[in-house]
């Protein structure tokens, strides 16, 4: 946040509560695989570009740093220290099946607190053609929609202005003024937060208790990584012919999938709760964690059709219902939750959703790097606790990808899941 009268750019408080809280088997990241084609940019090409983008992304070359005593939440400053090199790597592989396992080692890996907090890497084949950049940065820094907007950023496009890199950071006088500013407006805003609390507590016990299935167990820190794709258009197309959207389309989808593989282990379940995040961005703000879960109970079994005119209801209800950040209802005693290990012994035991869906709208057009297109993007998201699956859904340059990410313990049905995820979009299309 921007203090009045100095440049105090702060770690929001739901992103501290990201950050203070990830102690989970695997890290709280995002990010995306860019498959370039036969054209793709060499290595030099691309490292240079990128190099020469950073000025319109800030965020990429700031640091998270504590402010002494009495000073407020972590500030976001220039790192003096920045190298590119240390974030952008290249990666070979003898063939392209093994860009996910790349993607996904960057994905589980903790980044390190004292940098930038993300990472990148150059995937090439055995011949040093460029296969893929894969980006992966921490959710406190960019969630769904930031990370495409900072994609944006990345791309071709008119040569961003210098910008004097690395700027000093506030001084202590600085941030004790901005820190007493921002408690006298949280004090001022304490009767709009009780009536927040009130809407947060609403949204999310709205899904009701999840059932139980095999869906909520512990897992450990291997995942494995698939997608499944369908034109947009088809999808687009389907959906609308049974009164939704693409997003009710997708939900529907993927929950018939799981229903399908839950069948397949002996397990009759009719619904399921859905985590499904939705934006809450502030006028301005490009990056950070600005978004917050909405739990969904929505139908898992029957005609593909019927399930989407029904979820189409639930979601359009939803909608309608006043929204704010979930997070709101840990805010209060937050960090002790967290010192007395309670906050993580609620995320692996709790009972109140089944899988997380994202679904982002990617660019209409492909986007270009180096003057080369990026033919597809693959979305990467992560669910800590007790979620073994995790589903994310971009739509981009006319095609739909469906990422599943799930424990390779937890969930060793993983093929069949992808098989029903393409079951189902064909019976979409």
């Amino acid at each position: 946040m921007t203090g009045s009268g100095t440049d105090v750019d702060r770690l929001g408080v739901d992103d501290l509560m990201s950050l203070s809280g990830d102690h989970g088997t695997v890290p709280m990241q995002v990010g995306g695989v860019l498959w370039f084609g036969p054209d793709a940019p060499g290595v030099a090409d691309l490292t240079g570009h990128l190099a020469g983008r950073l000025p319109a992304a800030p965020r990429l070359r700031q640091v998270l740093t504590r402010p002494p005593f009495g000073c407020g939440r972590p500030v976001w400053v220039d790192d003096p220290r920045f190298a590119l090199e240390e974030h952008l790597r290249v990666a070979e592989v003898s063939d392209s099946r093994e860009v996910d396992r790349v993607a996904l080692d960057l994905l589980a890996g903790r980044l390190p607190r004292d940098r930038p907090l993300w990472a990148g890497r150059i995937v090439t084949g055995p011949d040093g053609t460029v296969l893929a950049l894969v980006l992966v940065m921490h959710h406190v820094l960019a969630d769904g929609l930031a990370a495409l907007a900072l994609l944006a950023t990345l791309a071709d496009g008119p040569a961003p202005a210098a910008d004097g890199f690395p700027q000093p950071g506030p001084t202590r006088r600085e941030l004790a003024t901005d820190n007493v500013r921002g408690r006298l407006r949280a004090l001022r805003g304490l009767p709009g937060a009780a009536l927040h609390l009130v809407l947060a507590g609403r949204m999310i016990t709205a899904g009701g208790r999840a059932p139980r299935t095999s869906l909520n167990q512990p897992t450990g820190t291997r995942r494995t990584l698939g997608t499944v794709t369908a034109e947009l258009r088809d999808v687009r197309s389907g959906a609308h012919a049974s009164g939704g959207t693409v997003n009710d389309a997708a939900l529907a989808v993927t929950t018939g999938a799981l229903h399908a593989l839950l069948e397949g282990r002996g397990e009759s379940v009719d619904e399921l709760v859905v985590s499904v995040p939705f934006a809450y961005r502030l006028p301005g703000q490009v990056t950070g964690n600005a978004s917050a879960v909405m739990p969904l109970r929505l139908p898992a079994s029957g005609d593909l059709a019927a399930r989407i005119r029904a979820i189409a209801e639930v979601t359009r209800a939803a909608k309608r219902r006043p929204r704010t950040l979930s997070n709101t209802l840990l805010r209060p005693g937050f960090g002790l939750l967290v010192r007395l290990g309670l906050f993580r012994r609620f995320i692996d035991s709790q009972r109140m959703v089944n899988l997380v869906v994202t679904n982002v709208r990617g660019p209409v057009e492909p986007l270009f790097i180096a003057g080369r297109p990026v033919r597809r993007i693959v979305p990467l998201t992560s669910a800590t606790g007790n979620l073994t699956v995790v589903l994310a859904v971009l739509s981009y340059a006319g095609e739909l990808t469906i990422t599943a990410i799930a424990d390779a313990d937890a969930v060793p049905d993983f093929r069949e899941l992808l098989t029903a995820l393409g079951a189902e979009l064909a019976r979409l299309s």
